[in-house]
Parts: C-alpha cells; structure tokens; sequence
C-alpha cells in the first residue's frame, strides 16, 4: 500500500499519550478513533509511534502491537490529576531520552497526562489534541435532570459511596476543570476537532497555535455496505452512550419515546455502550442507572427497550443497518463519533443542537435536528423519518456522501500528517 504524500522524507518518531490501548482485540471501548488513526499511521503515514497509556497493570509494562511500541502505566500511578506523579515525570524523560521523539502528542486532557509531560520539562515539541472539555461540559451535566430527579438517583451504591451520585461526578468535573483551563493555557500547540471547541480555545488560549484536525473511523466503516430502507416489522431506533451520563441525554430520549409508543406500539429503542443495567458479579448499578430503569417503567416504554452492552464496530454497524433510524440526544458534545459512523453507514439521524453536532451535518438534507432538551420536537423528528420513505432515503444518500467526503481516510491522515511537519518544521 502506497505511502500518503508528505513533506515528511524520513520517519518521524511520534510519542502518545493516550486514553486507548493498542491491542489485537477487538475494540468496544471509547477512544476507537485513536486506534484507527495510529494504525493508518503506521500504515500510510511513515511515522514511527510510541504510546503511553493507562491499564489494569501493576507495573508500567512495555506491551508492543504489531509496529507500536506501548508502555501501560498502572492505574492509580497518577494519584492527582492536577499534579504531576513523580514516577511518571521520571519515566516520560527517560523514554524522551531513550526515543527521542519529534513530537509527543497529548489526546485529551481527561487523563491528566498532559500535567505530567509540562512538569517533566522536555524540548520536544507538544500538541495537545482537545477531546472533551471538562469546564465546558459542567454547565450542561445534569442533562435536565430537577433536583427531584437527582435526589431518586441515590440508590444504594449512592449511600456506600456518595461520590458515585451525579452532584459528586459533576462536582469532580468542575475542579478537575480549573485545573484543565490551566493546562490548555500552558500549551503552544492544540489541535480541535470541531468549530465549537475552536471558539473555546481562542478564548481561552490565544496564544496557542489552534490546528483542526480530522476524525479516522475504524476502518470497517469504510468497507461497509450503505444502510437500505426496510419494511420492517418493528421501527428500531438506535443509539448508544459511552456510560450512565446524564447529558448523554437518555431520559430525553425515553420521554420522546413515549410520545410514540401508542401511535406506533411497534417501536423499539436499542441502546449500545458500557451502561451496568444488571446486578451481577457482586456488582452494584450506579443511582442514575437505576433511576433511568424506573422512569422507563414509569413511561410504559420498559418492554420496549433493549440493553445492547458493548459494541464492536462489526456489532454497531450490523445495529445500525438493521435500524430505522438512530438518535443522538446529547446535551453537549466536543464532536461525536457515533453520529459520524452512523453518517458513514447512511442510516438517517436525529440529534440535538447541542455544541458540535450542528457541524456534522446540515438539517433538513443529511440530518433532523431539534433544540437540546426539547423531548416534543425530537419526537417529532423522528415520526418524520419513521413515516417518510423519501425523507428517509434522502438523509441516508446526503449523509453518507457528506462522511465519505469529511472522514476520507487519506484526507483525514493527510491533514494529522501536515500538523505534525508544521510543528516539527519550527523546532
């Protein structure tokens, strides 16, 4: 396979630090772009990549895959997200020394790991890629829930553990967000994935050169076959979050289904992503969970919902052509890689106007969007998909055509491949 053209005549040594681990199996946690990425890299990009990472380790373990040399640092090494751990500070000069990288690359800000790569005080030149936005998403947390609603969010792991409950997490967002604004602040480089995050960082950051990146797929979203309109039986909505979070926006969801579920008794709602449903394995389901459970009870729409788990990309795009429609119901989101593999299968969306998802497609032509929070207008939109043939078929083409052009995989890898020689270029 031939090598994308760039600038770039020798490999260039680029060190991760990353949320996702580089394995031979197959992917059913976040961070599935991160993979897809550094594989293309290896593949078409003549770069040579280095990942540090987090996992269920008791020692920082080198564990190479296939071209990727990988270090998994324990879980808990670092003890306090705004202060560096002096373990790891250690390690990232050591490997620093030993690779001597062209650029390190932070993804995200959430791990903390860009405090640590600061404190150890490197040459190297940093980009910090935004992946979410901890003091942005604060404000929009709760996803709607009253005060009545949190306080039926605490169920027995809330009363063991109180940290556990919505307030307390949301709680932890906000001061791990101070820290946050810090960090981006010390950063020369950052790269965004959205508009939306683009206008926060420019607040925020001036200084700092702001380059906007792509979003890589997993490569069996681009092999896939386009979603076909079906008379099915049931209607099927499909969607799925990351985890029990309230500005995922599942209550809305339930509410916008049980508008439905008398006029149309044949609809479903299949929810994928790692949401603990079930007590088992000694294993006790968080409040909000437990409080999502009885509200679908409470709607009459229980019997009408099916817990999927854990995807795979096989898995989700195997849902996806199976489904009416899917249905992003998010208070917030920094992009949204769900709504962009559903784009790339063609199967029609309906999402929020919530932060970034505006971006991702235009309404009325590749997507049905309706004002965030608002349970009526997404009812509305998505009885317009189920009950138009035509508007049904129409999103499916625009949509698809719209991924294939904004997530092409040599365009997405050319555009990362182009930030890191503009950054290298200067040092």
């Amino acid at each position: 396979m031939c090598t994308i053209n760039s600038k770039m005549e020798k490999k260039r040594k680029i060190l991760w630090f990353s949320g996702s681990e580089f394995s031979d199996e197959k992917i059913k946690t976040t961070g599935t772009w991160l993979i897809a990425m550094g594989n293309t890299l290896i593949e078409k990009g003549n770069i040579e990549l280095f990942n540090v990472t987090e996992g269920d380790v008791t020692s920082i373990t080198r564990k190479n895959v296939n071209e990727i040399t990988q270090w998994i640092i324990p879980y808990g090494t670092k003890k306090k997200y705004y202060q560096g751990s002096k373990e790891l500070v250690a390690f990232i000069k050591k490997i620093d020394n030993e690779i001597k990288p062209d650029l390190i690359h932070v993804w995200g800000t959430e791990t903390g790991f860009g405090i640590d790569v600061i404190e150890a005080k490197l040459q190297t030149p940093v980009l910090l890629e935004i992946q979410g936005l901890l003091f942005a998403t604060v404000k929009y947390y709760y996803g709607g829930l009253s005060n009545r609603d949190l306080f039926h969010c605490i169920g027995l792991k809330e009363i063991v553990r109180p940290k556990y409950h919505p307030y307390f997490n949301r709680k932890r967002f906000k001061k791990k967000g101070r820290y946050e604004l810090h960090l981006i602040r010390q950063m020369k480089n950052i790269s965004v994935q959205s508009h939306w995050v683009d206008s926060i960082i420019k607040n925020i950051a001036p200084e700092s050169n702001i380059f906007h990146t792509g979003m890589m797929l997993r490569s069996e979203f681009y092999e896939t076959t386009a979603w076909k309109y079906q008379e099915n039986e049931h209607v099927h909505i499909f969607t799925t979050s990351s985890g029990a979070i309230p500005y995922k926006g599942l209550q809305l969801l339930f509410e916008a289904v049980a508008l439905l579920k008398d006029k149309y008794p044949n609809i479903r709602l299949n929810i994928g992503g790692d949401i603990q449903i079930h007590k088992k394995y000694g294993l006790i389901r968080d409040g909000y969970t437990g409080w999502l459970m009885k509200k679908a009870e409470q709607l009459g729409i229980a019997d009408l919902i099916s817990w999927q788990g854990k995807m795979d990309a096989h898995e989700m795009i195997e849902q996806m052509l199976q489904s009416s429609l899917v249905v992003v119901p998010s208070f917030v989101e920094t992009y949204c890689l769900f709504m962009a593999e559903a784009m790339m299968v063609g199967v029609p969306t309906v999402a929020s106007y919530a932060a970034a998802l505006p971006e991702l497609a235009e309404h009325g032509k590749s997507a049905l969007y309706f004002p965030t929070g608002d349970h009526w207008a997404c009812a509305e939109q998505i009885e317009r998909i189920i009950t138009d043939r035509k508007l049904s078929e129409k999103l499916s083409i625009e949509s698809r055509n719209r991924a294939l052009q904004r997530n092409e995989q040599d365009k997405v890898l050319q555009k990362q491949l182009d930030i890191y020689e503009k950054i290298i270029g200067k040092f």
